[in-house]
């Protein structure tokens, strides 16, 4: 744990999450320190990274207050204890690889000035990525892309969200222990709570996978989902569901093409990342196959 100045009611607390190297967290340490409206700022970073030669260069860091965990601690469980160790008004998830834009502490601040309890923003992918990184993108992140249109939305990014501290009174079960973003959003929607889309706050994603490791990811994203939806739904529903997986990959990659298409950016991009990204699909429903018939497993441990 390392120094944190003294701030008795921050108004906003960002958890960052670090699941690799902790040399991620350089950009967003520093964008966030630069920004106007940093003054009232807690930064919590929470670091799985267990890259020690890194942690050394930002020990002394004033300002940030670093929880450890052991390396391949699931990224709900980082972002919960994260949430707990919070004191904000404003409380804000992100990870090490989602650099904030220069404004961005000033639109998360102004977009709680309403009454809305939660928000998120828009995810752009930065530069020089591999097609597999491209495909990541793509699949996790690309109906957030900018252009952004403003409003009620379904859902909002896990890397750039922002809620009031009395959020967390509803679907308890579901930020308490581990920060299940999903479906604390869709417990929120159950009981009358809009989920608001704010385009002025922007990250930029940075992360960076190899094939069979970002195949494996979506598979276990998958099953974990799967498992922890079937807990809510009777057994005739989950034979459905189990059915019904088949349809998925042309369901995700409608999903995913139709924003590029509409928005007209990253088409070359896409189209060379296209094989990749139905892979991506492809893993991701098998993993949905398994939890539906079989329970999560193990999986929820390796959502990183």
């Amino acid at each position: 744990m390392i120094g944190q100045e003294s701030l008795k009611n921050p108004r906003l607390s960002v958890i960052v999450a670090c699941t690799h190297s902790r040399l991620d967290l350089e950009l967003v340490l520093s964008s966030l320190r630069g920004q106007e409206g940093a003054d009232g700022l807690e930064i919590i970073v929470v670091d799985s990274s267990g890259d020690e030669a890194a942690n050394q260069s930002i020990v002394q860091d004033e300002g940030v207050l670093t929880l450890r965990f052991p390396r391949g601690t699931p990224l709900p469980a980082l972002w919960g204890a994260g949430i707990r160790q919070s004191r904000g008004a404003i409380i804000a998830v992100t990870d090490a690889c989602s650099v904030p834009d220069r404004r961005w502490v000033l639109s998360t601040q102004a977009a709680h000035e309403s009454s809305d309890l939660i928000v998120g923003g828009a995810v752009d992918p930065m530069p020089q990525r591999s097609l597999v990184d491209w495909a990541a993108y793509f699949c996790e992140y690309g109906q957030f892309m900018l252009p952004l249109t403003g409003g009620d939305v379904s859902e909002l990014p896990g890397n750039n969200i922002a809620f009031k501290r009395a959020a967390l009174d509803k679907g308890t079960q579901f930020v308490e222990q581990r920060f299940w973003k999903t479906y604390w959003c869709r417990a929120l929607q159950q009981e009358g709570v809009q989920l608001r889309s704010v385009p002025s706050m922007v990250v930029y994603d940075r992360k960076s996978y190899r094939l069979l490791p970002f195949l494996v990811r979506r598979y276990h994203h998958g099953r974990c989902f799967a498992g922890m939806r079937i807990t809510q739904v009777p057994p005739v529903i989950r034979v459905l569901y189990a059915l019904g997986t088949p349809l998925l990959p042309v369901l995700f990659m409608r999903r995913i093409a139709g924003p590029i298409m509409q928005k007209r950016r990253y088409l070359p991009q896409f189209m060379c990342s296209l094989p990749v990204s139905i892979l991506a699909v492809v893993s991701w429903s098998w993993g949905e196959f398994c939890g539906y018939l079989a329970g999560p497993g193990r999986s929820c441990e390796f959502i990183q």
